[in-house]
């Protein structure tokens, strides 16, 4: 610890106790500041190549250690990265949207990485291998809003049952099974399948027990209402146009994936 030679006693408990409030700042700092030490390490072993096989449809398939991404595009991988929609991404070259890679992913233990798990191991993910570069914004943008029709169509729950939402395509059809489900899961899910971030503004709580079933596929032989329709005449809620303003990732720098 520092000594003041040549001054008054108290002068040097002064400096000896400014002296120790610096070292307990610095210590406090020490201990905060690997606030970074909590960020999740990165993939231990990241395999990427392109795919040329023309197919649109991507996999995704986890198991401990192990994530696998298949025919995924790098605007997938930033929209799963950060939890966002395409309309939050903004500034990325057109061969982001358009040419396709798989990744493999190991994480070097038996970990089952879920969808919050794998969004900073992803972030680090492209940050490395494609170089990304971004900051964030707000701005206005075109939104779906979720409004009730009069009287809402949705059973709440009454009574035990596991928290269940599932999401099934069925030959060209989605179906979402809800148990104990809720409105924010809801457009979560709508977000998915719309072009749009979707706002839940029914002011409708608790938990619902419903089907919501529509055709995705307009191509498809099996008839069907679309999203639209089965949402007003399966649950007596309608998809409204407006406008807000929401977060937005803006791509500064991308490139294509380094070398494996």
């Amino acid at each position: 610890m520092p000594t003041v030679t040549g001054a008054p006693a108290s002068n040097r408990r002064l400096a000896e106790r400014t002296a120790v409030q610096r070292l307990l700042v610095l210590a406090v700092a020490l201990a905060v500041a690997p606030g970074a030490a909590q960020t999740p390490a990165p993939f231990d072993v990241v395999s990427i190549k392109p795919n040329h096989t023309g197919a649109e449809a991507s996999d995704t398939n986890t198991s401990p250690g192990r994530l696998s991404l298949v025919n995924v595009t790098p605007l997938s991988l930033i929209r799963r990265a950060f939890a966002v929609q395409d309309s939050q991404i903004a500034g990325h070259p057109d061969w982001a949207s358009t040419e396709r890679f798989d990744v493999v992913a190991l994480t070097g233990d038996d970990r089952v990485l879920n969808d919050r798990d794998r969004q900073p191991l992803l972030q680090q993910m492209l940050a490395h291998r494609w170089q990304l570069r971004y900051h964030r914004e707000t701005r206005d943008r075109g939104i779906y809003s979720l409004e009730v029709i009069g009287a809402s169509k949705l059973g709440r729950h009454d009574g035990p049952g596991e928290y269940a939402m599932k999401v099934e395509p069925i030959g060209g059809r989605i179906v979402v099974r809800s148990t104990r489900g809720n409105l924010g899961r809801l457009v979560e899910i709508l977000s998915r399948y719309t072009d749009r971030l979707v706002f839940d503004d029914t002011s409708l709580t608790g938990e619902f027990d419903f089907t919501l079933e529509w055709m995705q596929d307009p191509g498809a032989d099996v008839a069907g209402p679309t999203l639209f329709t089965a949402l007003r005449e399966q649950l007596g809620l309608r998809l409204v146009s407006t406008r807000r303003a929401i977060p937005v990732i803006v791509v500064d720098h991308l490139e294509r994936p380094s070398a494996n």
